[in-house]
Formats: structure tokens, C-alpha cells, sequence
């Protein structure tokens, strides 16, 4: 993930659905037979890119976070992005700041290269932002980005998010520039892209 954060033990029980369907794609919670897959995600170059920091989980380790709810919990939910064949192709997971608990930051990683610039990253993050407005009642949701991570950049704008601001922050110990991208419920409310959620 691309800057601290810490999650809340939410005060009311917000309705959670452990799947979210788009048109291509299952977003869906991450289940103890998928840790296999993320433990090989979690030290592959290949499935980090240029633009995010290898977690390099131990087995134990990830089996202990699974099993203590660190995937999914009130403040903090790890989704893995399924084909509709079947086929893991990466994460995408959101959490809320202890500090502005009416806000939910993303985070998207496609894991398989062969299935990147096909639209996916795009299609997962905007059924995320669908189900967080309309289901969670959020009011904004923010992404921290790599300042060359250009085709997120384009991303982040054709989903309706404004740039906020440009800083530097650590992850797993690599100085990244970067650039914070927020949308606002009025901003998801508006957006032409959010009229059909399969468009």
C-alpha cells in the first residue's frame, strides 16, 4: 500500500457485501485459498510494476493475518479481482482513516501482466467507488498514485477524481513522489460515468 494508515472499528454496523459483480469482472473477499496466490503476488517484481513496493509476506505471516481479520474487518476490506473465468488477476482494497472516518482510501494492484491496459484496473475500481458511495455512504474516496503512474493518472480523472495535491511519502522504505486524487459524493452523484454501472 502506498502510505500509512490505520483503521477504525466502525461504531455501526455498515452493510457489507463479501461480493461486488461489474460487467468483465468479480471483485470478492479474499478467501484462506487465496493466499497462496497472494504470498507469489507479494514478492513478484512482475506483479508490482514500476510504480509499487514488493510486501514480501512469509507464509506464516499472511495465514496469521488472515485467520486475525486483517483482510477484512469494519475499517479495512481486501477484495481479489476475478475474471469471470475464474482467473485472479489482482487486488483491490479500501480502508478508513482513523482521522477522517467519512473517507475511504483505494488501493489497486493488477497482478498479472498480461492482463493489464485492457481496462480492468478501471472497471474494478469504478464498481468499488459505485459500491462505496451508494452502499457505505461515503463521501469521498481518495488514491494515492506515483507521480509517472500516468495511465492511472488518466484513470483517476476519467472516473471523475480531482488532484488534490503533489507530496512525498515512503513505501516499504522506497521515496516515492506521488499525487493524491479525491472524488466527492456530489462529484460520483454527477459523473456521467456512474449513470450505468456496466457502461
Amino acid at each position: 500500500m502506498l502510505v500509512p494508515h490505520s483503521s477504525i472499528a466502525m461504531e455501526e454496523v455498515i452493510p457489507i457485501s463479501n461480493k461486488i459483480y461489474s460487467n468483465r469482472l468479480l471483485l470478492r473477499k479474499l478467501e484462506g485459498n487465496d493466499l497462496q496466490v497472494l504470498l507469489h503476488w507479494s514478492s513478484s517484481a512482475d506483479a508490482y510494476g514500476d510504480f509499487l513496493s514488493p510486501e514480501f509476506f512469509e507464509k506464516e505471516d499472511i495465514e496469521q493475518k488472515y485467520a486475525s481479520g486483517f483482510f477484512w474487518n469494519y475499517g479495512e476490506k481486501f477484495f481479489l479481482i476475478e475474471k469471470k473465468d475464474g482467473q485472479a488477476i489482482g487486488t483491490l482494497h479500501y480502508w478508513i482513516p482513523v482521522d477522517k472516518t467519512d473517507t475511504a482510501v483505494t488501493a489497486v494492484k493488477i497482478a498479472e501482466p498480461a492482463e493489464r491496459n485492457k481496462g480492468y484496473g478501471t472497471e474494478a475500481q469504478k464498481s468499488l467507488i459505485i459500491y462505496l458511495f451508494e452502499k457505505v455512504k461515503i463521501k469521498f474516496v481518495e488514491m494515492y498514485t506515483d507521480l509517472d503512474n500516468l495511465a492511472q493518472h488518466r484513470c483517476l480523472q476519467k472516473l471523475g477524481f480531482s488532484m488534490i495535491e503533489t507530496l512525498t511519502y515512503d513505501d516499504r522504505g522506497i521515496s516515492r513522489t506521488g499525487n493524491l486524487f479525491r472524488i466527492n459524493n456530489s462529484q460520483f452523484s454527477h459523473h456521467p460515468i456512474y449513470r450505468y454501472h456496466y457502461e
